[in-house]
């Protein structure tokens, strides 16, 4: 069995959710949570990891106009060569 510790606004609002969605049942209601998370999560990991690479070009400068051109050529250099 699970013990947590939830704030009042918090364990209010869970117990709506369970009451209004789920018919009481809050076992459905975690393992849709579960499900969720497995099929999205790695969304919000992403997203995490764009924001620390975006934060970190940042820091050390910015990207220029001529570091995106060459990128995009070795790119499709790249990307051509792997096609033949």
């Amino acid at each position: 069995m699970i013990s947590i510790e939830l704030s009042p606004d918090i364990e209010k609002q869970f117990l709506g959710l369970v009451r209004d969605s789920y018919d009481g049942n809050s076992q459905d209601a975690i393992v849709t949570l579960l499900r969720l998370h497995q099929k999205y999560g790695w969304k919000e990991q992403l997203r995490q990891n764009v924001d620390s690479v975006r934060a970190e070009v940042r820091r050390r400068g910015g990207v220029s106009s001529q570091d995106i051109d060459n990128a995009i050529k070795r790119y499709r250099k790249t990307a051509i060569s792997s096609d033949v």
